[in-house]
C-alpha cells in the first residue's frame, strides 16, 4: 500500500503535520520529521536516499536509476515558513484541515504540495513501469526558508553528484487553476542592513533637541535620497547592467488572464506606482527594485515618550534582474548610503547576503542557445502539451518576481538550466496566516506530471 498512490491529499497532510520551522531551533523535532518523512516517501518510490551533513539542516540527496540514462535532477524544500502570527490562523497551522477545495496548513503550498504532486506522479509511473529509464536524482534540502546559508558549500563539494540534462522545480507561482506558468526567470537578492548611531544613548527631546542631529530624521533623509519622485533607484550605476525584456516576453505576459484593476484590487491599493515606461504588471518580472522591508528607532510603545534615539534602523532589500549581480548592487547601495548620511551622524552598512537572478530561454524561443541538451527541449516541449491536457490551456512563459537564489548556483556550478512550472497561486497565502493548497491544482497537477514523466523518455 502506498500513501502516494491511495491518498495524495493524506500524504500531504502527513507531511504538514511537521512543524518543518528552520528559522527556529525550537522547531528541530520538526525539522527532523518531516525530512524523515521526505525520506521514506523516496524509500518506498526505489531512491536511494543519502543525508549530506550542513552546518544547519541536512540535504536530502537521492538516487533512482541507472546513470548512463538521461538525467534529470528535481528540487524542493522541507522547512516552512515560522506560522506568527497565530491569532490569525482560522485552525492549527499544522493540523492540516480540508475546506472549500483546500488544504489549509503552513507548508502546504510553499513547497510540500508540490513535492507531493511530483512524487505521486513518479508513483504511478513507476507502478506501470518498474524500469522506467531516466536517472532522477532528488534534491531536498532544509534551510530555502532561512536564505539556504549552506547550500553553495554543499554544491561546491557536490557538485559532481548532480551533473545532469535539467532541473525540475514546482516553487513558483501561476495566475490560478485554469492558467499554469512556466516560470522563466527569478529576481535575484541583495539585503542589508543599515544602522545609524547617534548620542552615547536616549536624550531627553526638550534638554538636548535643537544641539543635535537625530538618527531616526538622518536615516530616513538617506533612505528618501535612494529613489526619486518618480520611483527610480538614484544609486549611481544601479541599472547600467539590466538587460530588457525580449518581444516574445511582453507577448506572454499580455496573455495572463488577469488585468491592472485585478491586480490592483486583489492587493488593496488605489493605484500603482511602477517604475517609468513599465506597466505594475511588467514591474514585478523585468524590473529591479530597492524595497524599505523594516524601520525603527526611538519609542516604540503606547503613548509618547519625548526622546531623541541613540540609534535607528533600517532594513533593506534589491530584486535584481539580469545581468545585475548581488554583490556589486549592495556595495553600490552601501556607497549611496554612507554617502548620504551627514557627518554628525555615524552609520554602519551590514551586507546580508543574497544572489544573482537566473533566466533560461525556452528552445526554440528568439534567443535561445540552440545547443540545449536532447531532454531540456523534449522536456519543455511535453510540458506544454501535458499541461493542456490537464488544465485546458496551455502555459505562459513569464519570469517572475521572486528569489531563489540557488537555482542560479545549480546552473553556475552543476550546469543545470531549470524547467520551472508553478503550482502555488496569490490565493494560498504563501508566508502568511491560513496558507492552503488548490487540491484542484494538485489532483490536475498529479495528472499532468504522469503525462509528463512518461512522455519525456
Amino acid at each position: 500500500m502506498s500513501i502516494l498512490l491511495d491518498s495524495p491529499v493524506d500524504a500531504l497532510r502527513q507531511y504538514v503535520s511537521f512543524p518543518s520551522v528552520s528559522a527556529d531551533q525550537s522547531f528541530a523535532d520538526g525539522v527532523s520529521g518531516a525530512r524523515e518523512f521526505a525520506c521514506s516517501r523516496l524509500k518506498e518510490l526505489g531512491f536511494e536516499v543519502d543525508l549530506i551533513p550542513t552546518p544547519i539542516h541536512p540535504i536530502i540527496l537521492a538516487t533512482r536509476g541507472d546513470p548512463s540514462w538521461p538525467r534529470l535532477v528535481i528540487y524542493g524544500h522541507y522547512d516552512v515558513q515560522p506560522p506568527d502570527p497565530l491569532d490569525l490562523w482560522t485552525t492549527d497551522p499544522f493540523d492540516a484541515v480540508e475546506r472549500d477545495g483546500r488544504l489549509y496548513g503552513r507548508g502546504a503550498a510553499d513547497n510540500k504540495g508540490p513535492q507531493i504532486v511530483h512524487m505521486s506522479a513518479l508513483a504511478r509511473v513507476f507502478r506501470d513501469n518498474p524500469d522506467y529509464p531516466l536517472h532522477i536524482t532528488y534534491l531536498i534540502e532544509g534551510e530555502e526558508e532561512i536564505g539556504s546559508p549552506s547550500f553553495r558549500g554543499f554544491l561546491e563539494e557536490h557538485k559532481q553528484k548532480l551533473q545532469g540534462d535539467l532541473l525540475l522545480v514546482s516553487d513558483t507561482g501561476s495566475p490560478g487553476a485554469d492558467q499554469l506558468v512556466v516560470t522563466t526567470g527569478l529576481r535575484g537578492l541583495s539585503a542589508m542592513e543599515v544602522k545609524i548611531f547617534g548620542p552615547k544613548q536616549d536624550l531627553h527631546s526638550g534638554v538636548h533637541g535643537g544641539a543635535l542631529l537625530n538618527p531616526l530624521q538622518a536615516l530616513m533623509q538617506a533612505c528618501a535620497s535612494l529613489h526619486d519622485q518618480e520611483g527610480r533607484v538614484t544609486v549611481p550605476g544601479f541599472y547600467d547592467a539590466v538587460r530588457p525584456p525580449e518581444q516574445w516576453e511582453r507577448e506572454e505576459l499580455a496573455k495572463l488572464p488577469i488585468t491592472e484593476e485585478d491586480y490592483a484590487k486583489f492587493l488593496g491599493v488605489p493605484e500603482f506606482f511602477p517604475p517609468p515606461g513599465y506597466s505594475s504588471l511588467e514591474g514585478i518580472r523585468f524590473c529591479p527594485t530597492l524595497e524599505f522591508n523594516g524601520v525603527g528607532g526611538g519609542y516604540q510603545g503606547e503613548g509618547s515618550k519625548t526622546v531623541i534615539p541613540a540609534e535607528a534602523f533600517a532594513k533593506i532589500t534589491c530584486r535584481l534582474v539580469p545581468d545585475q549581480k548581488s554583490e556589486d548592487i549592495a556595495n553600490k547601495v552601501r556607497q549611496a548610503i554612507e554617502e548620504a548620511c551627514p557627518s554628525a551622524v555615524r552609520v554602519e552598512v551590514e551586507l546580508k547576503g543574497g544572489g544573482d537572478p537566473y533566466v533560461v530561454i525556452p528552445p526554440g524561443k528568439p534567443g535561445s542557445s540552440g545547443q540545449e541538451s536532447e531532454l531540456m527541449k523534449k522536456a519543455f516541449s511535453v510540458a506544454e502539451d501535458c499541461i493542456e491536457s490537464g488544465f485546458g490551456t496551455r502555459p505562459i512563459f513569464l519570469r517572475e518576481g521572486g528569489s531563489i537564489p540557488i537555482i542560479q548556483d545549480l546552473k553556475e556550478l552543476a550546469g543545470l538550466d531549470s524547467l520551472m512550472i508553478g503550482l502555488f497561486t496569490n490565493e494560498d497565502n504563501l508566508h502568511a496566516p491560513d496558507e492552503s493548497f488548490n487540491l484542484t491544482i494538485m489532483d490536475r497537477a498529479i495528472n499532468s506530471f504522469e503525462e509528463f514523466f512518461k512522455q519525456l523518455i
